[in-house]
This record gives structure tokens, sequence and C-alpha cells, in this order.
């Protein structure tokens, strides 16, 4: 058997639209902006490292598509500072980016300090950035406006909206946006996106309203009367039918 090369390229340009589509929504219905603010944590960072993969503000930056701030908290550089010479290069990456205000001060967990960065409903609008699966799949349940970040053997990808579930409204609500108001105005097509799965609209249908009988099916049947010459036939008797042509006519 002869070994196909894998189609590396047909996977690049599947994952720039998967990550352009989650990023569309997010944009759409969660109010995140470019140039984005991104989170990342030791793990992550360390991993960037690991894989030679790069700064990882250049690497976030061409996966995104646009340019972005990277942030970090004061527990994750603490944490980082004090492992092993396999995290020296993570260490260093993390003192180059700015910290986030306020939230646990050192040596609390840096996975508690990434929690309190995106609480309250991510005001920050933060884009996550880790390796720790428990904190993925925390994020996921519980923190649906947080996008989160994550490298793989293939390179960078995101982790699908919690609370898109493949419904195609991010899509509508932009497409309505960039329509102009006046065209709102008059299709009464005004959308207000809390979330997904509760889309409110102002579009009122009227009822239809419950009419009369048809005339001509409550009208009366009419009883034909018979033609002059025509013979009645007896109550049970068949009437007879003349034929036409036929090869036994006289």
């Amino acid at each position: 058997y002869t070994l196909l090369p894998r189609k590396r390229g047909a996977m690049r340009v599947k994952r720039a639209r998967k990550v352009r589509k989650y990023l569309r929504f997010y944009r759409t219905c969660h109010g995140f902006r470019a140039p984005y603010k991104v989170l990342c944590d030791g793990n992550f960072l360390h991993a960037v490292a690991s894989m030679k993969l790069g700064e990882a503000g250049d690497v976030l930056a061409k996966y995104l598509g646009s340019s972005s701030k990277l942030f970090t908290t004061r527990c994750v550089q603490h944490e980082l500072k004090h492992m092993s010479a396999e995290f020296k290069q993570a260490s260093l990456a993390a003192r180059r980016l700015d910290c986030v205000l306020g939230g646990p001060d050192p040596p609390a967990k840096a996975f508690d300090s990434i929690l309190a960065a995106v609480d309250k409903n991510n005001s920050e609008r933060f884009l996550v950035c880790t390796q720790d699966e428990k904190l993925r799949r925390l994020l996921a349940k519980n923190s649906p406006f947080v996008p989160v970040i994550f490298c793989h053997t293939s390179g960078l990808q995101m982790e699908p909206p919690a609370d898109a579930a493949g419904s195609g409204v991010a899509s509508q609500l932009e497409k309505m946006a960039s329509m102009p108001q006046n065209e709102r105005d008059v299709l009464g097509q005004e959308e207000t996106a809390r979330d997904v799965q509760h889309v409110k609209t102002n579009v009122r249908y009227a009822k239809p309203k419950a009419r009369g009988p048809n005339p001509l099916a409550s009208k009366p049947k009419t009883v034909k009367e018979p033609r002059a010459g025509a013979v009645t036939p007896a109550p049970g008797e068949k009437k007879k039918r003349k034929r036409r042509g036929g090869a036994g006519g006289e």
C-alpha cells in the first residue's frame, strides 16, 4: 500500500473557518471586539514554548486573524517562578505579560485566579488560553461567555461555544445588524439576543378571523325533472344504457 500525504493545507483552512465562525458568534451575541484581550495561564505558555510555536502573541494574532493583548495573573507568575527549570522559558514569557488587576494574591492557586478574572459573566471579555482540562470543562459548563483556546498537536484550537447549539443565530443577527435602520423599522425585525436559545422579536402576525360557511357549499340541492318521453325505471330496476357504435349494431 502507498501512504498518501496528509492534506495539511485543507485542515488549516477548516480550522480557520471554525475559529472565524466562533469569533463571529462571540462578537454578535456577547460583545467581543478586536483587538482581543487574551488571558494565558502557565500551562498554555509552557505548551507554546515546548512545541516551539514561537512567541505566544504572534501565534495568537495569526490564529485569531487580529491583533491581541496578552494578560496573565500574579498567581500564574508566582507559580511558574517556583517550578522546575523546564518551565523557565514559560516563566520568562509570563513576566513580559500585563497582570490582571484584582483577584486573589499569591500564593493562591493559578486555577482560582483565572476563574476570578472571568467572573461576573466575563465583563472584561477575556479569551482564556489554558491546557488544564479541568478548567476547560468548568468554563464550558458554567461560563458560556468565555471563549477557551488550547494547544493541540496540529496547532491552536478553540472550544465550540457552549450556547450556540449550531443554530446559526449569530449569522442571522449579524446580517440584520448590517441592514439600514429604516429597513429594520419597515420590516419590524429588531432582534434582541440575550442568549441564543431565547431570541425575542417584536414581529406580530395578524390572527386569522373566523369566517362564515361557504355560500356555495350550503346551497340546497335541486331535483332535476325528467325530460318528456323519458322512461322512468321502476324501483330496484337498473337503467338501461344505449350503446354507441359497436360491431353488433343494425
